[in-house]
C-alpha cells in the first residue's frame, strides 16, 4: 500500500500524464492551430481558481492579480518553488522555478509539440483579458529542464 506521500506523487504523475495526452492529442488533430485553445483553457482554469481558491480580479490592479496567481500556485497548491513576474507596458514575463510539469513540457518538446497548456501562462493571460478587456498573444514558452526553470511571456494586444 502506498504512503500518503507516494499517493501525492502518483496523483501528480497521473495529472501530468493527462496534460501530456491532451496536448499531444490536440496537437496531432490540429497542429499549430491547437495553440489557439490556450485562451479557452485559460478561461476555464481561471473560473475554477475564482470559485475554489478565492482569486478575485474585479477591480484589482493587474500586477496584484498576477502576483496573487503566483502566490496561489506556490503557497496553496505547491506546484513550483518560485514565481517571478514582471508586467511592463503590454508585455508580461514570468520565470517559474521547479514546476511539477517541467518533465511533461520537456516530453512534449521532444515529441515536436510546442507546450501550450501551462497553467501559469493561461490563467494569467485569461485574467488580463478579462480585467483589462484586451486580447493576448503568447510570445514565449522556453523550458530549461537542466536549470529547472521556464521562461514564459505573453503580449496584450
Amino acid at each position: 500500500m502506498a504512503t500518503e506521500e507516494e499517493k501525492k506523487r502518483n496523483l501528480a504523475r497521473i495529472n501530468a500524464m493527462i496534460i501530456y495526452g491532451l496536448e499531444k492529442g490536440l496537437w496531432d488533430l490540429l497542429g499549430e492551430s491547437a495553440l489557439a485553445t490556450s485562451a479557452t483553457v485559460g478561461e476555464g482554469m481561471l473560473e475554477v481558481m475564482e470559485k475554489t481558491m478565492g482569486l478575485e480580479i474585479a477591480g484589482e490592479e493587474p500586477q496584484d492579480i498576477l502576483t496573487e496567481i503566483g502566490r496561489i500556485f506556490i503557497d496553496e497548491i505547491g506546484i513550483a518553488t518560485h514565481f517571478d513576474i514582471t508586467h511592463a507596458g503590454d508585455e508580461v514575463n514570468f520565470k517559474v522555478k521547479n514546476c511539477v510539469l517541467l518533465r511533461t513540457e520537456e516530453d512534449l518538446i521532444k515529441s515536436g509539440i510546442q507546450p501550450f497548456m501551462c497553467p501559469y501562462l493561461n490563467i494569467a493571460a485569461a485574467a488580463m483579458r478579462r480585467r483589462l478587456d484586451v486580447k493576448t498573444r503568447v510570445s514565449k514558452i522556453d523550458v530549461d529542464v537542466d536549470g529547472r526553470e521556464c521562461t514564459l511571456s505573453f503580449d496584450m494586444v
